[in-house]
């Protein structure tokens, strides 16, 4: 691993435990027992090592949810796993972090925010147009409608927890169980029954 990749590494164990703007780049010289120098002949700025960092990051990312859809024959069950390996890899952020690279790198953020966007619509509009060419969802519901219901669903989660009735719930877990139920409503009987039997297979629609 050269000095490039361990400073990303570095950049993106301290981005899981606070705010871009609390990330200097001091602490990640120290911990790297390299000199700030080193870490300035790699990247030109902190700027430079946010934007790369996370867009390597989102890239391998991207290459778990091809290799799923790749390897996965059956179009529902790919969307299940698609869907539910981008909120397992979402929810090791938080929220607030999120918003504070929003709020002090907008550009970085907005650009990383619609390319995955835009990754993600592709990638599924193909799983979702062909479980519907093989009888798995109803054909009535546009490939298109269908990717807006499930993205709508989780544009409300801005925090990492929902308080309701003296009670804390995780608002993955939420998202899950809300994908699930979209998925699973809009399926046929033949549908129904991949998303069942994926759901006792891996209990995962709530286990986090």
């Amino acid at each position: 691993m050269n000095y490039r990749e361990k400073i990303m590494e570095e950049f993106i164990k301290q981005f899981m435990q606070k705010k871009c703007k609390d990330i200097k780049v001091d602490d990640i010289a120290e911990n790297l027992g390299i000199s700030k120098r080193t870490i300035y002949e790699n990247f030109s700025s902190k700027d430079e090592i946010i934007k790369e960092t996370l867009s390597y990051y989102q890239k391998l990312n991207q290459e778990k949810t091809l290799k799923i859809s790749q390897e996965e024959e059956n179009p529902l069950r790919k969307i299940l796993k698609m869907a539910f390996a981008f909120i397992n890899d979402t929810c090791q952020i938080r929220f607030e972090r999120l918003e504070n690279l929003r709020k002090h790198y907008p550009e970085t953020a907005n650009n990383l925010i619609h390319s995955h966007l835009q990754f993600m619509k592709d990638v599924m509009l193909n799983a979702y147009t062909q479980a519907q060419n093989e009888g798995y969802i109803f054909k009535e519901i546009e490939p298109e409608f269908l990717l807006a219901l499930l993205h709508s669903s989780g544009t409300a989660y801005e925090h990492q927890t929902f308080h309701i009735l003296g009670k804390d719930y995780n608002m993955f877990a939420l998202f899950k169980a809300h994908i699930f139920t979209i998925l699973r409503g809009v399926s046929t009987l033949k549908g129904i029954k991949v998303c069942d039997e994926y759901y006792s297979e891996t209990k995962e629609i709530l286990n986090l």
